[in-house]
C-alpha cells in the first residue's frame, strides 16, 4: 500500500495569526499553494486555505487589507500519520470535507497532504494500467 509521506508536499509554508490576509494571500499565489499553515509561536493553531478567503471576498464580506488572518483560518482539526495509506488519507478528507490534510510524524507535523496531492497518486496509476 502506497503511504501518505510518498505523496506528501515536504515544504510547509507559513503564516501568522496576525498577518493580515491580503499578506497571506500573496505568500500563496508566490509559492503556488492554496493553503498555508497558520503557526503561533512553534506551533501550528490552524489553516489558511484559498476557500477561506475567496468565497468572502469574492462576495464583498471581507476586505483582505483589513482582515487579519487569524478571523479567517481554520483550526486544525485532523491531521494524517505518514505511514497512513493514500486510501486512509482519502476517507479522511471525504468524512472532515476538507482539501488539506496536516502530515505528522512522532505528532509533529512535518507536510501537507492535499487533494492534488491524491489526484497525483490517481492519475499515476491510470498511467501504469495496461487496457
Amino acid at each position: 500500500m502506497i503511504k501518505v509521506g510518498e505523496y506528501m508536499s515536504t515544504t510547509l509554508y507559513t503564516t501568522t495569526p496576525d498577518e493580515y490576509a491580503y499578506k497571506a494571500i500573496d505568500k500563496m499565489y508566490k509559492h503556488k499553494v492554496n493553503a498555508l499553515l497558520v503557526k503561533e509561536g512553534e506551533d501550528y493553531v490552524g489553516i489558511f486555505t484559498k476557500t477561506d478567503w475567496m468565497i468572502l471576498a469574492l462576495k464583498g464580506e471581507c476586505d483582505t487589507k483589513s482582515v487579519k488572518v487569524s478571523t479567517l483560518m481554520t483550526d486544525i482539526k485532523s491531521s494524517i500519520d505518514k505511514n497512513q495509506t493514500i486510501a486512509q488519507a482519502s476517507a479522511l478528507i471525504e468524512k472532515r470535507k476538507v482539501r488539506h490534510l496536516p502530515v505528522t510524524d512522532n505528532d509533529k507535523i512535518v507536510g501537507m497532504f492535499s487533494v492534488k496531492d491524491m489526484e497525483r497518486y490517481y492519475l499515476g496509476l491510470h498511467k501504469k494500467t495496461d487496457f
